[in-house]
């Protein structure tokens, strides 16, 4: 019973020593800016009161708009106007649908990837 229970406390110093440190503080800054929906409209190409909201981490932009006010064609032509509004070019762009009961009836959602 000794030796077993040197063995275990042996292991846990060594796997202890092999262990990174904890992660103790992460940085996180979130910015909320008011933006009329003649701005959204300008940003994306969508019709003003189509949009609902825009949200941006680093070069990826998450656009929600209700389906029913946009057409396809300015669902197609809104990932350059977003990129080239801030000089860049489209890296990826993808339509994700968003029917299910969790999300509100007729807003979809599209991510924006720019490079």
């Amino acid at each position: 019973m000794k030796m077993l229970s040197a063995t275990i406390i042996a292991s846990t110093v060594v796997l202890g020593a092999c262990a990174p440190e904890p992660v103790t503080r992460v940085e996180t800054a979130v910015t909320v800016d008011q933006a009329s929906t003649e701005a959204l409209a300008a940003a994306t190409g969508l019709p003003a009161d189509a949009v609902l909201g825009v949200t941006r981490t680093d070069n990826q932009y998450v656009v929600f708009y209700r389906d029913d006010g946009v057409t396809a064609e300015q669902l197609a032509a809104a990932p350059r106007t977003i990129c080239a509004n801030t000089a860049s070019t489209v890296f990826s762009a993808q339509a994700v649908d968003t029917t299910a009961p969790q999300f509100g009836t007729g807003v979809q959602r599209m991510t924006v990837t720019c490079s």
